[in-house]
């Protein structure tokens, strides 16, 4: 499959999955507000989420990926075993994982926050403290579900099931909404009084297990895709050992150590940040987190479907030898500049509109004006990063696929110092949009130290056409941030006198501007490849 047609459904499934997540993320900030159980909630899920990003979907999911990828090339009976014996280690692994977290929860919580269950402060953060505990024992489970998940998205990418794989979160974003509206009501009204004791929060609590739900179908939902491709016709059980612990398991796991400390920095950076932003006042961790989660929604869609794709891809070019040197170069940059092009846009759409998009989707219920505003600040500054942000994804797999981990190591861990830096000059002085501010420098900074790793590699690089884009690309960037920001302010005056609802306003505001954006950097992307619309239409209509 072509790296545009993968792509495509990857990120076809990823958009539908998104698009939940949006609702999700609305809902819970109407129900809930930016209010102190709502930050511990989301420092509570921060931290299985963190190990989730640092062991799973990080450093577990590309090294299983990758030996996977080639064993299936060469002997696919092996590929059926080393699988079966993934699914067997990494579960058990995932129950002692849990079982530590739950121990170490009031260990874990202090870490990431500057906030202590001291006698001496205030009740309120002793209030956030214990929550934030409590929420942790409960919510741990999910880093073993999304464990078990890594392994079998690895395999799915592998069969080309890019579909079923993007699609599966679904799951979880729906357990999240049964949560906050189910769960959540159904404590706060009838539920058993130990749940008061135990969490400070019956409604929090109810959320909490709406996650544990949705993470557990999202499993179900991949491990059931995985039967007809893999098992139909052959043995289940059959492990290599009571544990599954093979010699090609070892592989994996000796492979995912430099993976586990290349991702190590970037889970340090989210505590670090964590801990400033528990430092600023009741919700912060709120407004931050929102923020985020809309600058991962372009990055889900296109620069994770990219990433996803182009790593089997990597792997398969590059286990051939250094005669497909001139395909993994043209490979390379076709996804970074297809990346650059994608986030450019983004960027432009958030940059302007920030204010429109937060007024939109979070504004309502508990989540009030005021809180609108600074989570749309934060938006801003976090969008100067996309282009970074969408880069490393692609440039990690590259790494990753070449075996070159310990330079990526590096990079990270040079940002770790910088974080710091950054957030000490610059939190003090803009609050939390210092931190959105640190993080957009570092993902550039990131980006850069990546590519100019790729010096001593041998690729060819296309100057001229490098250099075409480049023109193009200023062009469409430019013409996009001027033409949106004009019809922004016109919208905006012209509305203000209107008496349609704030939302709908919103929502014309967003509509114009984002057919602006698609539209000049749809057409410029055109004449850059010298198609027309109807060409470039056709052409991906095959390959999609």
């Amino acid at each position: 499959m072509s790296l545009i047609k993968s792509g495509f459904w990857f990120a076809l499934g990823t958009l539908f999955s998104r698009l939940f997540g949006l609702l999700r993320e609305s809902v819970i900030a109407g129900v809930f507000g930016a209010s102190v159980a709502m930050d511990a909630f989301l420092v509570a899920n921060r931290i299985p989420n963190m190990l989730r990003e640092l062991f799973a979907e990080g450093a577990l999911g590309s090294s299983f990926t990758k030996v996977f990828s080639e064993f299936w090339e060469k002997d696919q009976e092996r590929a059926r075993q080393l699988l079966r014996d993934s699914l067997l280690f990494f579960s058990l692994l995932s129950l002692i994982v849990t079982l530590l977290g739950i121990l170490g929860a009031p260990w874990l919580v202090e870490a990431m926050t500057m906030k202590s269950p001291s006698s001496g402060e205030e009740a309120e953060s002793a209030g956030f403290f214990l929550q934030a505990t409590d929420l942790t024992r409960l919510l741990f489970p999910f880093i073993g579900m999304m464990m078990v998940a890594s392994v079998t998205a690895g395999a799915l990418h592998q069969k080309g099931r890019f579909l079923l794989s993007a699609v599966s979160p679904v799951a979880l974003n729906l357990g999240y909404l049964a949560g906050a509206l189910l769960f959540a009501r159904w404590l706060s009204l009838s539920g058993p009084s130990w749940v008061l004791e135990y969490t400070g929060d019956q409604a929090i609590t109810g959320l909490a297990l709406g996650v544990l739900a949705g993470g557990f179908a999202q499993v179900a939902l991949q491990l059931w895709g995985l039967w007809r491709p893999f098992f139909k016709g052959h043995r289940l059980m059959k492990f290599s050992s009571v544990t599954g612990f093979s010699s090609d398991l070892k592989k994996v796991l000796w492979l995912m150590g430099p993976m586990v400390l290349a991702s190590s920095a970037g889970q340090v950076n989210v505590l670090v940040n964590t801990n400033f932003a528990t430092s600023l006042g009741t919700g912060a961790v709120t407004w931050l987190s929102f923020a985020f989660r809309l600058l991962q929604l372009p990055i889900g869609i296109f620069a994770v479907a990219v990433s996803s794709v182009a790593l089997p891809s990597f792997s398969r070019l590059l286990s051939r030898g250094s005669e497909s040197r001139q395909q993994v170069s043209a490979q390379l940059f076709q996804a970074c500049e297809l990346m650059v092009w994608l986030m450019a846009a983004c960027f432009c759409f958030f940059a302007v509109n920030s204010h429109s998009v937060i007024q939109l989707l979070f504004q309502q219920g508990a989540f009030s004006a005021a809180d609108s505003r600074e989570t749309a600040d934060a938006l801003f500054y976090y969008s100067f990063g996309l282009v970074g942000y969408g880069l490393v994804k692609v440039l990690i797999s590259y790494y990753y696929a070449k075996g070159r981990t310990g330079y990526a190591m590096k990079i990270s861990f040079l940002s770790i110092a910088l974080n710091l830096l950054l957030n000490w000059m610059l939190v003090q002085a803009f609050g939390h949009r210092g931190l959105a501010m640190t993080a957009s420098m570092l993902l550039t900074v990131n980006a850069l130290g990546l590519i100019w790793g790729l010096r001593g590699d041998g690729l060819s690089l296309p100057i001229r056409n490098l250099a075409r884009g480049g023109l193009f690309l200023m062009l469409a960037a430019t013409s996009s941030l001027v033409l949106t920001f004009l019809t922004f302010g016109f919208l905006s005056t012209y509305l203000q006198f209107s008496e349609w609802n704030l939302k709908i306003k919103s929502a014309v505001i967003l509509l114009v501007d984002g057919t602006l954006v698609t539209v000049i950097f749809g057409g410029l992307g055109c004449l850059r490849c010298r198609l027309s619309p109807s060409q470039a239409f056709s052409r991906l209509r095959r390959q999609g």
